[in-house]
């Protein structure tokens, strides 16, 4: 009877929370973050006390990022925004330098491929086609600008509060999966420490990492007096989570650029501070991260990034490493246990 009553409470709390259900997944993986701070205080106050620090806590972490982008980042975005759209008028000219080249490009490519000209205007019009597509979904995006304010506003709430419920009746949870699991406690624990250790794992790999990297993106633009290097750092954070290209999609362009418009010695230097330090750090910390919390190579984490950003969208980041990790430990503990009814 108390099985069957477990897996009432199980199955009535799963209706609730299946409207967000990515939420609640980012929720649950960071409340197995999170619950030995949670536990820490606990020890050290009421569960009252408890509860209102660890909600505060969780509201400034959340907090403080989105203030520095609206602080920081925005201005700058509009800015660019701006010179974009008056270099966009101005007839979107190209500087001398790139210029040559690709007019030597083209003449190259003129003389020794035939028909090239019905290619290059082919490309030119499916071009203009792309940017067209491009800028029309840009402004319906700002004019539903508030509508998706606000669903990001619930969707920040809702994850606050998800987190410290799950985090406050995390023993009531372990219990009504103890009553409809009751001969496998040691199993269900290590579950629950495979989840702790990948969610910790994801979490500094695939956030905390790129952060590193777009602020070091940032430093090297400012340096080099790159106009909107906030801006550009923040975009490098988001870029720095595709696996192969990462940041090179920000300051390899931007290489380009300075070498067309300033010198030959600022792009060399940009290009060695991307590559040596920015893409370096990735390369020494991400893999080390990945590997202390879940045992698998990086080819499958790699694959399940991959795979996972295609079915969940952006939560795959975190979704496709923490399921792999799961699954994992489910081989191990079927493995496990057919062994015990065999032995």
């Amino acid at each position: 009877m108390a099985r069957c009553l477990a897996l009432v409470a199980i199955i009535i709390w799963f209706t609730l929370f299946s409207p967000y259900l990515t939420t609640a997944f980012i929720a649950s993986v960071t409340a197995a973050l999170t619950l030995p701070l949670y536990r820490w205080l606990r020890a050290r106050m009421s569960k009252s006390a408890s509860v209102i620090f660890f909600s505060v806590g969780m509201v400034v972490c959340v907090a403080t990022p989105i203030t520095i982008v609206l602080v920081m980042v925005i201005p700058q975005a509009l800015e660019g925004a701006k010179r974009l759209g008056a270099w966009w008028q101005d007839g979107h000219p190209i500087p001398p330098a790139i210029s040559y080249y690709m007019e030597e490009a083209h003449r190259i490519f003129v003389e020794n491929v035939p028909n090239s000209l019905e290619y290059l205007d082919k490309l030119e019009n499916d071009f203009n086609a792309v940017v067209n597509a491009v800028a029309k979904n840009i402004l319906s995006s700002g004019l539903n600008l508030a509508g998706d304010t606000m669903g990001m506003v619930w969707a920040i709430f809702l994850f606050v509060v998800f987190t410290c419920l799950i985090v406050v009746y995390a023993p009531s949870i372990r219990k009504a999966v103890l009553h409809v699991l009751p001969e496998h406690e040691d199993m269900v624990e290590r579950f629950v420490g495979v989840l702790h250790n990948a969610s910790r794992s994801v979490f500094i790999s695939i956030v905390f990492v790129p952060i590193i990297q777009g602020t070091l993106t940032g430093v090297g633009l400012r340096f080099l007096n790159v106009p909107d290097p906030a801006f550009w750092g923040l975009l490098a954070v988001f870029t720095a989570v595709i696996p192969l290209a990462g940041t090179a999609l920000v300051w390899l362009p931007i290489t380009v650029y300075l070498w067309a418009t300033q010198s030959l010695g600022s792009a060399l230097m940009l290009l060695a501070w991307g590559s040596i330090v920015v893409s370096g750090s990735d390369n020494l910390l991400r893999p080390y991260f990945l590997k202390t919390g879940i045992e698998v190579s990086m080819v499958v984490l790699l694959l399940s990034i991959v795979c996972s950003l295609a079915v969940f969208g952006a939560v795959g980041i975190i979704a496709g490493p923490v399921m792999v990790a799961v699954a994992r430990q489910a081989m191990v503990e079927s493995d496990l246990l057919s062994r015990q009814r065999n032995g």
